[in-house]
């Protein structure tokens, strides 16, 4: 800058109601700010698991984890678990229930989502008893939290060489 805009920018003050203005701007822009965050959906406040996937609150005992491009069935366990630890802070034996398989997101609009619930009888879903699946996202299926969590080993270990 030149010395003739510095000294100017020295020079200047505030008085009267100028001042008054300018001492309430930032409590006004903390309160737009604050407006502002409660007026957002759902989606703003999402969880981001380990593996990059977004898990946002979707009902009563229900959350859904918002796929990406290249995501899999266990990408969506690895969520599910993450969350329900690191978020809920429910204990590593708490079950999760798989409510639906890969479909639009109803909190968010995605294409790819899959819903999730702690309580089946709530969500209306009847508890998968069955020996195997070929399906790990059928509508009841449950994995415990450990189990579902260790669906992020590659996330965990990244650099874990395989033979």
């Amino acid at each position: 800058m030149t010395r003739s805009v510095l000294t100017s920018l020295s020079s200047w003050s505030l008085t009267g109601k100028a001042r008054r203005e300018v001492a309430h701007r930032p409590l006004s822009a903390a309160l737009m700010v604050g407006l502002a965050l409660a007026s957002m959906p759902n989606s703003a406040f999402a969880f981001r698991a380990i593996n990059k996937l977004e898990v946002v609150p979707a009902g009563q005992n229900q959350f859904e984890v918002i796929g990406r491009a290249g995501a899999f069935k266990p990408d969506y366990w690895c969520a599910a678990g993450d969350y329900t630890r690191r978020s809920l802070g429910l204990s590593w034996q708490t079950k999760i229930y798989a409510v639906d398989g890969i479909g639009a997101s109803i909190t968010t609009g995605a294409r790819s989502a899959v819903r999730f619930t702690l309580d089946p009888v709530a969500a209306g879903v009847t508890p998968f008893d069955g020996n195997w699946t070929g399906d790990i996202l059928t509508p009841g299926y449950a994995l415990r939290a450990n189990s579902a969590y260790g669906k992020c080993e590659d996330w965990i270990f990244p650099f874990r060489r395989r033979n």
